[in-house]
């Protein structure tokens, strides 16, 4: 981390904001080694690799899939650093889907000004991109393991991010710092939707950004499927699958007012009729893909059939949308615990 990202944190035990820095090592880029202390509580937090460890209360959950990450580098061993902070090791498919809707997304960026969150940021490829774009980017995830600790692949002349340990439900930071905060597949993740959209609403500034993508989306016709409402993924990490309706919910509850959009994904599969066994429906969307070259179907199919597809099917998440209210959340922990 760099010194200038304490200007936005603030003690998740008693809320104050005067914290103490104590620089034990740094290189050219960032401290490497040393520790924040709360100057009205005591309460510490180490500085390690040049990652901010504020997981001082981790929830149970958080500390089983800490383990599971912990086991997945173990098999990983041999794997170059390189490979796995770009993702090459991982199902191609799934990676072009999620680069597809990523590159839109930087698409509709514009320049960065400001702090930039990046929620469940794993290895940081999308954390670099946002600095890239000339935010003050900072990376949170609950492991370093095979994931923030390869940010510095992605670190260049041009391109530097701050990492931070952290659990999205108790966010280490000020209100309202963030001018943009971002989730790629990562709040279906979480223990608890509501508790999370409700902190990421507390740290973005008024009017400030949300933009979230390739989260699953379980659509009503998943009813007729086997396993309908799972997902697959490791014992001891949490997969929530919800609906559309269910995320637009807690989103407007948390404070924010948006519009989804057709997945850039989606959009490159169906022109080029490329979807494999991985995707839901598949059969069904290779007939649509038949037709989409033609203009006024392409039309129709992003348009008036975006949304009733989306709640039908359960077509990726892409939201963007601006805060435009406040959300009280519990952000302090309990003293006593």
């Amino acid at each position: 981390m760099r010194p200038s990202l304490v200007e936005i944190l603030k003690c998740l035990k008693c809320g104050a904001d005067d914290l103490h820095l104590m620089v034990k090592s740094k290189d050219d880029l960032e401290i490497t080694k040393g520790l924040l202390s709360c100057r009205r509580c005591g309460l510490t937090y180490l500085i390690e690799d040049g990652i901010l460890n504020c997981l001082v209360f981790a929830d149970p959950s958080i500390s089983a899939a800490r383990r599971v990450y912990r086991r997945s580098k173990e098999v990983l061993g041999d794997t170059l650093p390189e490979m796995l902070a770009r993702r090459w090791h991982m199902d191609s498919a799934y990676r072009q889907d999620t680069e597809a809707n990523y590159r839109e997304l930087l698409s509709r960026l514009d320049p960065g000004q400001g702090w930039a969150l990046d929620v469940g940021a794993g290895t940081c490829w999308t954390t670099a991109g946002l600095a890239g774009r000339g935010y003050r980017a900072v990376a949170i995830d609950i492991s370093a393991d095979n994931k923030l600790e390869l940010g510095r692949q992605h670190f260049d002349k041009d391109v530097y991010f701050d990492r931070v340990l952290a659990d999205v439900n108790h966010l280490p930071f000020s209100n309202e710092v963030f001018g943009l905060s971002f989730a790629s597949a990562a709040l279906h993740h979480s223990r608890d939707l509501d508790s999370s959209l409700a902190e990421i609403s507390r740290t973005t500034a008024s009017r400030g950004r949300l933009e979230i993508i390739n989260e699953p989306v379980r659509g009503l016709a998943e009813a007729f499927q086997k396993n309908t409402g799972q997902l697959e993924g490791p014992e001891g990490i949490v997969e929530k699958h919800y609906g559309i309706s269910t995320w637009m919910g807690s989103l407007e509850r948390s404070g924010f007012k948006g519009r989804c959009r057709f997945p850039a994904n989606i959009r490159e599969r169906l022109t080029a009729g490329s979807f494999t066994g991985r995707h839901k429906f598949h059969f069904l969307a290779g007939l649509i893909a038949r037709f989409y070259r033609y203009r006024p179907f392409r039309s129709m199919l992003e348009g008036a059939s975006f949304y009733p597809g989306l709640y039908l099917l359960g077509l990726p998440l892409i939201y963007s949308g601006e805060k435009t209210s406040a959300k009280k959340s519990p952000a302090v922990y309990d003293k006593g615990r």
